[in-house]
Formats: structure tokens, sequence, C-alpha cells
């Protein structure tokens, strides 16, 4: 996060962080990194410091423990937001990932059965938005999404946000041969957003705006075990491989949409193997 007493305004302090031109981010994400490696979740939404596991005797003397007004962020990224409030417009990509049909399968496993399904699909989708840089927004509902941040994700960020939707659907099991042991759409977008804090009394760092909104009814929209890519994130990923196109009315959306319509059998055209 911005730091130190620059000359520069708020806002391109924030822009260098989050852009991954300011000359520390690669240092921040080589941290992050690092202590992503470390199990286990829950973790520290920013620097992705691990609040249980085997260091966590140790690392609460290095400020990273859970924050109490806000558990989501540790001590210490949580005070270097409040120190920091603002943001800054800026590219990303962002994924968003929807359990199919939540409400009829939770009628028909019951609420224990359905909690186990749902609190696997959480883990499983941290684990793969951390193994590709994302910033893990939250879990609302039946829903996951990360924001694939430059300075956190690095210049190619369409492609790890693609790379992680793919990843996604076969650690779900939508890989070819495999059965899926819980139904999910993904949509993928890469777009300009807003990305910084907001609230007063409980800080959160996020992201807003029509691109953001684009991404989740992508989502909303996707059948289970498909990746719904827009045409601007498809082209920033640099993908050579041929997918079907679609055109979509989004609600919300003034014009269709073109996207590209992905699976897990599309690891196979890129020369990936399905990271389970």
């Amino acid at each position: 996060m911005p730091q130190g007493r620059l000359s520069t305004s708020t806002e391109d302090q924030w822009r260098g962080f989050l852009d991954g031109t300011s000359p520390n981010v690669e240092m921040w994400r080589r941290l992050r990194r690092i202590l992503g490696r470390i199990p286990r979740s829950p973790r520290c939404k920013t620097c992705q410091a691990p609040f249980e596991g085997p260091l966590k005797p140790i690392l609460p003397l290095f400020g990273k423990q859970p924050f109490e007004k806000n558990p989501r962020y540790c001590r210490g990224c949580y005070h270097m937001l409040t120190k920091s409030k603002g943001g800054a417009e800026i590219a990303l990509s962002m994924l968003f990932a929807d359990v199919r049909g939540s409400t009829p399968m939770s009628e028909r496993l019951g609420a224990t059965k359905f909690a186990e399904v749902m609190d696997r699909f959480y883990a499983t989708g941290v684990e793969v938005l951390i193994r590709h840089d994302a910033l893990i927004e939250r879990f609302m509902g039946d829903q996951v999404v990360g924001y694939f941040v430059p300075g956190f994700a690095g210049p190619a960020h369409a492609r790890a946000a693609v790379d992680a939707g793919l990843d996604l659907l076969g650690a779900t099991g939508h890989a070819p041969g495999q059965e899926a042991w819980v139904p999910v759409g993904v949509g993928v977008h890469t777009g300009v957003a807003f990305v910084g804090t907001v609230g007063t009394e409980v800080l959160e760092l996020t992201a807003l705006g029509e691109a953001v909104t684009l991404a989740a009814r992508l989502a909303s929209v996707a059948a289970d075990g498909e990746l719904l890519v827009s045409e601007a994130a498809y082209a920033a990923a640099e993908l050579r491989a041929p997918a079907e196109s679609r055109q979509l009315e989004l609600k919300g959306m003034t014009a269709p949409v073109s996207v590209r319509v992905l699976d897990s059998a599309f690891d196979a055209l890129l020369g990936r193997s399905v990271a389970t």
C-alpha cells in the first residue's frame, strides 16, 4: 500500500502501487507470494498472511494477526489502509465464480451437507486465487470474487485471471473425464475500475465501477462448467487458441456484450495442464 511522505498526490501513490509502476511493488509482490505459500486460511485479504497454521504464534510479532474491527485484514495492513485512504482508477482483470442452482442444491443435500460443499468451494476458490496472485475480494452467498491488480498479479493480469478461471473449473471437477462435485460458472473481464478504500467506520479495499458489474454479470449467466471471457479480457490475455464467440444481452448493459466461451478442455489447446 502507499506509504511514506511522498511529494506526489495520494491518488498518484495509489496508482503507482496498483498498476505496478511504484519502485517497491516487486518487493510487495514477492512478500505476498511467500506468505501465500504458508498454510493456511483464513488469511489477510491484502498481504495473504495466514491467520492459522504453523506460524500462527510468530506472525503476530510482525503485525500479522487479524484486526479486531475487520478480521479480513491483518493489523499491519489495516493500519496502512487507514493511513492512506483513497485509491485510483486502473486497468485490471476481475473474476467472479458462482455456484449454479445453489437453492435447489441446498434443498436436495440438506443444510449440513450443503454447508460442507460450500466450505469446500470457498477453500478451493481461495487456493486457486492465491496461486494466481489475485486480491480475494469476498465470499458473498454462493460466489467467490478475485481482482487481478497489476501491482499484485503483474502486467499479464488478464492471462492470470483466465488461467485462474480454468484452474477453478478443473479443481471443482469440470475437467474432461471428471465428475463435478459442485456446479460452477465463471466470468472474467478486463477493464478500468476504481480500486481503493471505501467505508468510514470499517474500511474495505475493493473495486468499483461498470467493469466490475460486467464481470459479475458474466458469471451470473455462465452455465455449469463454462468460463465466459469478455472480448477485452480475451484480447488482453493474448489467447491464440480458437474459442466459441457469443453475443449476450446482460442486465444493466445498454449494448450486447461479446464474449468467448471457454471450458476445461480449452487447457489442451493452450498446452496447459489443469490444476486440481
